[in-house]
């Protein structure tokens, strides 16, 4: 019997609506979800259990996304990560970093998340 890998989601915005909005979205979607308002809380988290799928806005009270999620990245190199934003990130952002338009269409958005909720459950994640 092969049992399906726990998938946890930690989203982060400073923006309790759009923190809202990412309930609504993936309320469907296996796993965990979590949800932070700033770097402090979202690295409390992160340090509880650490999330296979991170998604965080490009601006924070107490720091830059891009910044959590080279943070998340470097204690946990497995971990997916995405900066949601309006621009992409510099390129001189690290590949591992996926970068989501704000503007998007929530189906699309919903889409992006179970491939990467999906990418991370193989055995090397």
């Amino acid at each position: 019997m092969s049992t399906q890998p726990f998938v946890t989601f930690l989203f982060v915005d400073e923006d309790p609506l759009a923190l809202s909005a990412w309930r609504r979205l993936v309320r469907d979607l296996p796993g965990a979800k979590r949800f932070a308002r700033d770097m402090a809380e979202a690295l409390a988290l992160v340090h509880e259990q650490p999330p296979r799928v991170v998604v965080c806005g490009d601006l924070l009270p107490d720091g830059d996304g891009l910044h959590l999620l080279q943070a998340v990245r470097a204690r946990h190199p497995h971990t997916a990560c995405a900066l949601h934003a309006v621009r992409p990130p510099p390129r001189s952002c690290p590949r591992e970093i996926t970068w989501v338009d704000r503007a998007a269409h929530p189906r699309e958005l919903h889409s992006r998340l179970r491939a990467l909720g999906q990418a991370t459950t193989h055995p090397w994640a």
